[in-house]
This record gives C-alpha cells, structure tokens and sequence, in this order.
C-alpha cells in the first residue's frame, strides 16, 4: 500500500480500536490522526479522549510515517473535520479517509488506491464513496463500481484537487437553487425539496455536519462520485452512544463490509442511473413514506 490515510478519532475508545485494527491490517507507510478537544461540559469526555489518544499512539506497530493533530479544545464537527480534512490534503495530493466508527474490509485500501491513481488527474470525479447501502441493487452488476452524484463519507477517498472546491458555507446557494440544477440531480421534487432544505439547514449553521456541505460542492461543480458494487465499509457507530449525527439505530446502515474483486471492471458509461439514484436517496436520506411525510409537513411550513 503506498497511499496515505486520514483517521478521524474523537471520544470513542471501543469504536477506535475497532477501526485502528482494519487500518493495521494494510499498514499505509503514512497516516495522519486528527483528534478532537474534550468537552469541559461533557462528564468523563476528556478521559475517554486521552484514552483514544493512547491507543492510536501504542497501536500503530508497523513501519509507519504517523502525524498527529491533537486539539487542545474542541472545534465541534462541522470545524474539526474541515481542518483535519485541510491538514491532510495541504500535505498529501490524494488520500484515504476514515473515521473511528467506520471498519473496512481490507479490499477497502486496494479498491480505493486504484481508483485514486486511475482518477487523479481527471477533474469530474471528486469522491470515493465506499459505504454502498444499496448494495443489493449493484452487487450483480459486471463493473466493479457505478457513477453517482452521492459523496458518502463512511469511509472514503478523495483528491486535493477536488477538496480545494469545498465551500463550508455553501457559498452561491442562492443562484445554484435558481438554476434548477437539482432537477439534473434528482428526479423527484419531493427529494429535489429534501436536499435544497439540508443544504439551507447546514448553511445557517443549524446542524453541525460539514458532509452536507461537501456534498454540495460537488453538487455544484458537477462532480462525479465512484461507488463500489459491494458495501466496503461497515458504520459500528450508527445508534450507538456519544454518535453525533447517526443516533437512530438503522440495521441497514450497519451492513456489514464485504471484499471486491480484483482487477477491477471499469463501467463503460459515466452517466448516474437515476433509479439507483433514488435508492441512494431512499437508503442514505429518507425512505419513501417519511419522505412523504416531511413533504406534506413542509408544504404547511411546519418543516
């Protein structure tokens, strides 16, 4: 493996070495560690996070260039990833990236330094999404990975030059709702509505996510997104404890990681399958019947 990886820690010891192990596995020669600042006001917190620090410190027993980030305070999500996700990307032209509830299989690193190298100077593409819920759509599929507007971030991949595109504030919103842009996106008004209210929401900064707003750099610069036919990447943390933004226990977002197959089969089309898309939507933001449901409840103004 010659490709470097960003793992993203915080406060959950447990979930880390879970993490740290699949990591271990590939030995990247180069890995980059961001760690968040306990919070004063959190009971216990700070010791849970030095106990994180520790463990990544003592488990990293390869040959093995490490760089650490260790905050004094705590920067919250929506900063504390963008700035790790700088501080890797100012150092290195491409990357992995994972965070501490994210296990992958180990054909996770393979799959995601090839398409790294295949993709690197192609300006379109702009992520590496390695979570596939929709795998039971894809998994039949003859090519190895599909084409999507959806940047899943459990356990990715990306590029520098596609990162210095991120806009956390969501800058040209306005003109890019105008535009009607999100009808080549999606094909459903009631979804096209969905995503136009998270992105208003994560721009007034009333959600703490910066994967909202990445999603709609690409959105906006008309990137591509590469997602394997089989789930890499299975999330430990979805519902449990302490997890910010997946507190809802959903079994589908733990779907366990699976190996791909090498060498890979590149699709002979770019274009997003727009039925696949919707399962996208339906697996990752709502499915159809609370879809309707924020619908009507928006249509009134309650959402």
């Amino acid at each position: 493996m010659q490709a470097p990886v960003l793992f993203l820690t915080f406060n959950r010891p447990q979930h880390t070495r879970e993490s740290l192990a699949g990591i271990r596995l590939a030995r990247p020669p180069r890995l980059y560690v961001h760690c968040d600042g306990a919070r004063p006001h959190v009971a216990g917190e700070a010791e849970k996070v030095a106990e994180v620090r520790e463990l990544v410190l003592k488990g990293v027993d390869w040959d093995c260039e490490m760089k650490t980030l260790f905050r004094e305070e705590n920067q919250g999500l929506r900063q504390g990833v963008y700035s790790a996700l700088n501080w890797f990307f100012d150092a290195e032209p491409y990357g992995i990236v994972l965070e501490d509830d994210c296990v992958p299989d180990l054909t996770f690193f393979r799959f995601c330094e090839e398409i790294l190298e295949r993709y690197k100077d192609d300006e379109q593409m702009m992520h590496i999404g390695c979570s596939n819920l929709a795998e039971d759509h894809t998994a039949g599929l003859e090519a190895s990975y599909v084409f999507s507007r959806f940047s899943f971030v459990w356990g990715w991949a990306g590029w520098r030059r596609a990162w210095r595109k991120m806009s956390l504030d969501l800058e040209g919103l306005d003109e890019f709702e105008q535009s009607g842009a999100i009808r080549d996106f999606l094909d459903d008004p009631k979804a096209q509505a969905y995503m136009l209210d998270k992105f208003r929401v994560t721009q007034r900064r009333e959600n703490n996510s910066w994967a909202y707003a990445w999603f709609y750099s690409i959105l906006k610069n008309e990137g591509l997104c590469i997602v394997p036919k089989v789930n890499l990447v299975q999330n430990v943390g979805v519902g449990a404890e302490g997890a910010t933004n997946t507190t809802v226990l959903n079994k589908k977002a733990r779907l366990r990681a699976q190996p791909i197959s090498f060498p890979l089969v590149h699709p002979k089309s770019r274009q997003p399958d727009p039925a696949l898309e919707r399962q996208f939507f339906y697996l990752s933001q709502k499915n159809r019947f609370r879809l309707w449901l924020w619908y009507m409840l928006h249509l009134l103004g309650w959402r």
